[in-house]
């Protein structure tokens, strides 16, 4: 079968690239011929000239070191951006209402994946109908229509009530749906109008020799047995909460995301900036001994490499996801939102990882049954 899929845009944080990069290759390792749609927003590439006036008066100020550009953004990210490049097959990028439809229309697709990450979140997304998959009607497509872990990311209604009455119609035309959190099949049920199906992130699909795989392409890792401190939205609190692990484990703490803005170095001191391969990310994660983490897909890797970890509540990125990841697996006492609630009894306490990782492995069959039922139920009734 051909398949596409359609994900949030990749190329600038590592839990979106893993995702799609393990919903591709478990799709390729049942045989289908596989590729991500490469939707992103129209390409913008102008600094508002407000913004231009506003870093120029920083930096005369001494607030800042130089002034950031989509060129230093393009540096930073690069290693993220070669992964996506080398690792997924992608479509040519698609940035408007006319070429999606256009790639719909010309290609023979068999039928189309919306997952994971957070696909039906409207601030993140360049059009959400489009995650709705509004663009095969008009082109009488005959294509199924199927959602993986599709994620609103948080457990409240964000949608304005025109675009909710437009995508209940939509995903009423889909042949399978299933979310990443059971918020979201509240949800669809009581915004929708729909049920839905409660399924793992795609990146569980995989067994731990993929992802060896990649991680045996980096040079020896220096930082081995360090704590790990993968943090997104940077604060004291936080940096409070992987000291207080440090003490308690004598371990040194380890970032692997720069902890500095671009704003903050000269241009000659850029690389500085520069984010690692996810290669070495990975690396990092699975050596740790221990991961203080505020991002979805950092917890989701200490789960799966088996280390202790503490993951502090990002509220404003969602908290539904951690809830519900968690849960999964009987670690929600894991989930804090400050350093207060950070004990030496939570730091110290055994994670059970062979009903963890047994569960896991259950999960990850619900999710791979989901897909090949709904893909190839035709064909095994036929």
């Amino acid at each position: 079968m051909k398949i596409t899929i359609l994900t949030q845009p990749l190329g600038h944080n590592y839990g979106g690239l893993l995702q799609a990069y393990a919903l591709q290759c478990y799709l390729k390792s049942i045989g289908c011929d596989v590729e991500t749609l490469d939707r992103r927003s129209p390409g913008n590439t102008s600094t508002p000239i407000k913004t231009q006036l506003i870093n120029v008066m920083r930096l005369l100020a001494g607030r800042i070191k130089s002034i950031p550009t989509t060129k230093k953004q393009l540096l930073v990210l690069k290693n993220l951006a070669e992964f996506r490049d080398q690792r997924l097959t992608m479509t040519k990028t698609v940035t408007s209402e006319e070429e999606i439809r256009d790639y719909a229309r010309n290609q023979n697709i068999d039928a189309f994946i919306v997952g994971s990450d957070q696909v039906w979140r409207p601030r993140y997304s360049p059009s959400i109908l489009n995650f709705y998959l509004d663009f095969l009607d008009d082109v009488s497509s005959p294509a199924k229509r199927i959602s993986y872990a599709a994620s609103f990311g948080v457990d409240v209604w964000e949608y304005q009530d025109d675009v909710t009455k437009r995508c209940k119609t939509l995903i009423k035309k889909f042949d399978a749906v299933s979310v990443r959190e059971q918020s979201a099949m509240e949800l669809c049920k009581s915004k929708l109008d729909t049920n839905a199906e409660w399924v793992v992130d795609p990146t569980l699909l995989l067994e731990v020799a993929d992802y060896q795989a990649l991680i045996d392409t980096c040079e020896i890792n220096h930082n081995k047995d360090c704590i790990i401190s993968y943090v997104l939205d940077s604060g004291a609190d936080k940096r409070s909460i992987a000291n207080i692990v440090s003490n308690s484990v004598n371990k040194k703490v380890v970032s692997i995301k720069p902890e500095n803005k671009i704003s903050q170095f000269r241009s000659k001191d850029i690389n500085r900036c520069v984010y690692p391969k996810v290669e070495k990310w990975l690396q990092s994660i699975k050596d740790s001994s221990f991961v203080v983490t505020d991002s979805f897909h950092g917890t989701v890797f200490a789960i799966f490499f088996n280390r202790p970890f503490i993951a502090i509540g990002n509220s404003r990125r969602g908290m539904a996801r951690f809830e519900s990841l968690l849960s999964h697996f009987g670690l929600v006492n894991r989930l804090v939102e400050n350093s207060n609630e950070v004990t030496q009894e939570l730091i110290k306490q055994k994670i059970d990882w062979a009903t963890v990782n047994k569960i896991r492995e259950q999960q990850a069959e619900v999710g791979r049954a989901f897909i090949q039922k709904n893909l190839f139920n035709d064909k095994l009734n036929d």
